[in-house]
């Protein structure tokens, strides 16, 4: 029998449900405390159980991604793996990845400095977002509504450190209903989808800040999109963030580290259940 090494630092709906759906499989999962942890980089004294595929589930991307490389460097397959993980982290490789694919995206620049941001920001018109390269749950997400305003955010992130200084910019896509759509990838298959509705004075859709789900019937155009967005990514097990516009549907992100304890009980879509099949079938 396969084991699966599921590495998290919080237990929460989400692992619970992973443990749950390991045992009515009669599949044998050890949870693995992230925080007890410790790899050598430079031989074998781990102080980690042995499994035949990890599943990383840390909340910390950066400590998930040094994880995940530290394990493939030794051999073993990581759910999702570092190729995978460390271009979904960076919302500006993704971007790459999705434009190199040919799958539509977002207009969006990157600038390196305030006055360069700005004349960006001439380009793409107002209103328009920032976003950190590195981040998630709608965290210091913006709109930048006319330049007096953008220069004050700017300026903002000038003291908050280098990665807060990479400005990533896009244009603001007006969402049908002010909702996007989230699409479950695992494998070669789209198993649900949920509209995010953005609660009341929030335009960010994210449950997270208040946002509420609904049931998004998976139609042919979000399959197809989902699934290319996940193959310009490469093999894995994703979120794919769906903005719906009078152009068709773009890909906003794509997530390498999905949730779904809003989606589950939702849709009734047994997703815990597939990602053990998946860990299983990839573990052989």
């Amino acid at each position: 029998m396969k084991t699966i090494g599921m590495i998290t630092d919080r237990v929460r709906w989400d692992e619970k449900a992973l443990i749950q759906a390991a045992n009515k499989k009669n599949a044998k999962l050890v949870v693995i405390d992230g925080k007890s942890i410790f790899l050598e980089a430079t031989g074998d004294f781990d102080n980690i159980p042995e499994a035949d595929i990890y599943l990383q589930r840390l909340v910390s991307t950066f400590k998930g991604l040094y994880v995940t490389k530290i394990l493939e460097s030794k051999g073993y397959p990581v759910v999702n793996s570092y190729a995978v993980s460390s271009v979904c982290a960076d919302k500006l490789l993704t971007t790459l990845a999705l434009r190199k694919a040919g799958v539509p995206s977002p207009r969006t620049f990157v600038a390196f400095d305030i006055d360069s941001a700005l004349s960006t920001l001439e380009e793409l018109k107002y209103p328009a977002v920032i976003k950190p390269v590195f981040g998630s749950w709608g965290r210091l997400i913006a709109p930048l509504m006319d330049p007096q305003s953008a220069k004050a955010i700017l300026e903002s992130r000038e003291s908050m450190g280098a990665l807060y200084q990479i400005y990533y910019i896009q244009e603001f896509v007006e969402k049908t209903g002010n909702r996007d759509i989230r699409s479950f990838v695992i494998g070669d298959k789209v198993v649900t989808a949920i509209y995010r509705i953005a609660g009341q004075g929030e335009w960010r859709t994210n449950t997270a800040l208040g946002g509420r789900a609904e049931v998004c019937p998976v139609t042919p155009e979000i399959e197809d999109i989902s699934l290319k967005a996940a193959q310009a990514i490469g093999n894995g097990v994703y979120g794919v963030d769906l903005l719906e516009t009078p152009k068709g549907m773009f890909v906003n992100e794509v997530n390498h580290t999905m949730e779904y304890h809003t989606t589950v009980p939702l849709t009734g879509v047994d997703i815990p259940s597939m990602l053990i099949d998946y860990c299983l079938e990839i573990a052989k």
